[in-house]
């Protein structure tokens, strides 16, 4: 009996325009076997399969295959597939048939299972029959976009440029150089902070949030008094309390509820405001209450670190979700960042001795799959695989129980992070922003003056701006503006022009053009990106432009 060991081939997916793939069959000399290639019908088209013609290197309708090859005496077949280039998703599943008239067959079958623990026939080995398959996928380009943003509105934009990069899926692409612009808003400049690292660039996700958190064992979920109100009208073994003042101005639902006549050896807590729909000073609560009128109810807001999530399989410990109401804190630039982290509480024992040691008390997990599988599904007329992962994250801060059922935002940032998140590995190089400079025209001839007049300010930045242009004493350092107001009331952004009062006198004549460089209303970010393995699916990299610009209003 001859053995046939392994069909060695690239099954990784197939570039659009197609490529030519070589393959071998190893075993025995002398074992023979039978190839054959068949292309599957593209999504919802009616037909046969297409084989390939190993003679001619085209698809066709007949029925076509490599029949009956020996294996030569060093032990290996050598061929090529070529794969022609596609315009829809397309599958193609290679066959090959240990022929046993000819007294052989595969090795022993050893089974590989992807994590959703379905059968990855491209990683197992030999065949419980005379029959092993493999598939091939041939996927269409997917596009990298380059951008600016600004997560928390520091820099509020009128037009934002973008560079669009084609690629195919699971391959790589050289050195490529980008550029796009940035455009503030109207009655703004930019100043320079500092050239763009690679920490501001990041990638966006979204993942569903449940409707109810998780309570990690000893996590207070109450941790403070958030708002208090005045009971209106005494309650004897009832679960509905009227209040002063209108319920959803000092209460959330799930708040824990204390004061006089609440019981202190139970949770009570707020369960619906206005629950009748007839009056909005009234809300209920989880059990029957006895309350004086009069009486300070105090409500805590419910907050927990730990929630499930619809989907982790992109997430990473470190990485940040976008605050907004739901942590408590706006989002502003500079404010602590939400982002997933373990819960830890230790306790110290020997505290204060050459002994000292820590044990851990609570410890909660950045991220938890739960021990259950991903599920993995492949689209069928795309031919691209998806994983979704359930589980449970917990963060840095906690969140309030109205962050349950929330599409979240969560920022990727730097390049082992959007690893993780696009399945793409960058690269970026000679990261540069440049300001586009400002140029306008005196309206008066100064003489020896530091207060000109000229016909706009827009984009020029006080203590920052620095002016040139003729007429401007040569061999010293450009004046800096330090002072910009209006002429006769106007605007800011021209209308009647605008004066400025600069460092240092100067004679000028009217009517010439000055330059103003280090602040102004276009930046231009350049640099180069390396792509070592292209992901999935299109993905925008951002760059976030807090990271190293600083937006200044009009004077």
């Amino acid at each position: 009996m001859k053995l046939i060991q392994s069909l060695n081939l690239d099954t990784s997916n197939i570039k659009r325009l197609g490529e030519g793939r070589p393959f071998s069959v190893v075993g025995d000399a002398g074992a023979v076997f039978t190839l054959e290639v068949r292309r599957q019908p593209v999504a919802g088209a009616s037909g046969m399969d297409n084989y390939y013609n190993f003679a001619t290197n085209l698809f066709q309708t007949t029925e076509t295959k490599l029949n009956n090859i020996t294996i030569p005496s060093g032990g290996t077949y050598s061929g090529s597939i070529k794969f022609p280039l596609a315009t829809l998703g397309t599958q193609y599943d290679i066959y090959l048939l240990a022929e046993d008239n000819y007294d052989t067959r595969h090795v022993d079958y050893s089974e590989v299972r992807f994590d959703d623990n379905s059968v990855d026939i491209n990683s197992s080995k030999g065949s419980m029959s005379n029959m092993l398959q493999k598939v091939v996928y041939q996927t269409l380009d997917v596009t990298i976009t380059l951008q600016g943003a600004s997560p928390n509105s520091g820099v509020t934009t009128s037009a934002l440029g973008t560079q669009v990069i084609t690629a195919s899926r699971e391959k790589n692409i050289g050195k490529i150089p980008f550029s796009f612009t940035t455009t503030v808003t109207a009655l703004k400049s930019l100043v320079i902070d500092q050239q763009p690292p690679d920490s501001c660039i990041f990638a966006l996700l979204r993942s569903v949030v449940g409707s109810e958190p998780v309570n990690i064992e000893g996590e207070d979920i109450y941790p403070t008094i958030t708002d208090t109100d005045t009971v209106d009208g005494a309650v004897s073994s009832a679960t509905k309390i009227v209040m002063d003042n209108n319920v959803a101005d000092n209460m959330a639902v799930g708040d824990k509820v204390t004061g006089t006549g609440i019981p202190a050896t139970s949770t009570v807590t707020v369960v619906a405001l206005n629950p009748d729909t007839d009056n909005a000073k009234e809300f209920s609560v989880s059990e029957a209450v006895s309350i004086d009128d009069g009486v300070t109810l105090s409500f805590s807001n419910r907050r927990n670190y730990r929630w499930p999530m619809a989907d982790i399989s992109k997430f990473a410990v470190g990485m940040e979700f976008v605050k907004g109401v739901y942590f408590g804190t706006a989002a502003l630039p500079g404010s602590p960042a939400v982002t997933i982290k373990e819960y830890l509480e230790q306790t110290t024992v020997y505290k204060g001795t050459p002994d000292e040691y820590k044990i851990d008390k609570i410890r909660s997990p950045g991220l938890d799959n739960l021990g259950v599988p991903p599920t993995i599904t492949r689209n069928a007329t795309t031919k691209v695989a998806t994983t979704v992962q359930t589980g449970e994250v917990t963060f840095s801060h906690p969140a309030l129980l109205s962050f349950g059922g929330v599409n979240s935002k969560i920022h990727a940032y730097g390049n082992s992070n959007i690893k993780v998140a696009t399945g793409y590995d960058v690269e970026f190089s000679d990261l540069a922003v440049t300001l586009a400079k400002i140029s306008t025209t005196t309206t008066t001839a100064p003489s020896n003056s530091t207060s000109w007049n000229i016909t706009s300010a827009v984009g020029i930045a006080e203590n920052v701006s620095t002016v040139s242009g003729i007429g401007i004493a040569s061999g010293a350092v450009d004046p800096t503006v330090t002072t910009i107001t209006n002429i006769g009331g106007a605007t800011w952004d021209n209308s009647g022009g605008a004066t400025i009062t600069v460092s240092a006198a100067q004679t000028l004549e009217s009517g010439i053009t000055l330059d103003f460089t280090g602040a102004g209303t276009v930046a231009t970010i350049t640099g180069n990106i390396l792509v070592k393995t292209v992901g999935n699916e299109d993905v925008t990299l951002y760059f976030d432009l807090e990271k190293f610009l600083t937006m200044q209003a009009a004077p």
